[in-house]
């Protein structure tokens, strides 16, 4: 009997558990709209009936300047839920030092990665943020950036990747826009990822994404609670790529990441 394709078990209603499934782009806290389901306890929920293992989660106050309330909630769902979250810090730029004071405070709490946003009005080469970049280039960590395509985004990531060859980009909702320059970007810097997370997507966008770049340059996120870690994985199963290269997607490719970092 041939085995069950991914998209057939998911199809079912199968929990996944055995992809060993890790969400790279989720959230915690409130925004300035309703996002239901939002308590730590109701993501788990969500995880374990899709068989997500793990979720690198962030708050919304990089975009509003409470950095340390932020990450303060940050860090009671990664001490509610040990192994289930991996916590990114989120930073506002008022200074270089208290950058570099809040990323180093975060890390000694246990959180594994950095994560900026650009609709706070920074540039991400702003120099406040120089400190978290070299000490995510000395310490090998993921750094994800909420990304749309900007023409001033892929200038930064390209000088970014050589000045910083120790970090993981990984580039948030890649490919929206723009596919072909962000299968460019992965495919010739060694050190840049795309991730998957989007509302509304192209019909065939997830599978331009994989032969763009190829799929081992390609993670998965769901950007949980804003949207349905259901619908996000779904997504990946229902693409035209092979089993093997959606397993490396929802998960092989971000253990791979998270296997360089230094702690």
């Amino acid at each position: 009997m041939t085995a069950a394709s991914l998209l057939e078990r998911g199809l079912a209603g199968e929990v996944l558990a055995d992809l060993d499934i890790v969400d790279v782009h989720g959230h915690v806290g409130l925004y300035d709209f309703c996002v239901p389901g939002r308590s730590p306890q109701s993501m788990v929920a969500a995880m374990d009936r899709i068989g997500v293992r793990q979720i690198f989660v962030s708050h919304y106050a990089c975009i509003t300047g409470r950095m340390e309330a932020g990450n303060d909630e940050t860090r009671e769902a990664l001490r509610a839920f040990p192994g289930r979250f991996l916590g990114y810090v989120t930073l506002w730029p008022a200074s270089a030092e208290a950058v570099e004071k809040e990323t180093r405070r975060r890390l000694a709490e246990g959180f594994h990665g950095i994560k900026l946003h650009s609709t706070n009005g920074f540039p991400y080469d702003d120099p406040a943020y120089v400190p978290a970049l070299e000490i995510a280039n000395e310490r090998c960590l993921p750094f994800l950036l909420h990304t749309w395509g900007e023409a001033e985004m892929f200038a930064q990531v390209w000088r970014f990747s050589a000045k910083y060859p120790r970090v993981s980009f990984i580039l948030g909702h890649s490919g929206i826009v723009k596919p072909e320059e962000y299968g460019r970007i992965a495919r010739e810097l060694p050190n840049v990822y795309l991730e998957t997370c989007s509302s509304l997507f192209p019909y065939g966008g997830i599978d331009r994404l994989v032969a763009g770049a190829g799929a081992e340059k390609v993670v998965w996120g769901s950007d949980c609670n804003f949207l349905s870690i259901a619908h996000q994985v779904g997504k990946v199963l229902g693409a035209r790529f092979s089993d093997a290269d959606k397993r490396k997607v929802l998960g092989e490719n971000a253990r791979r990441i998270l296997a360089a970092i230094w702690k």
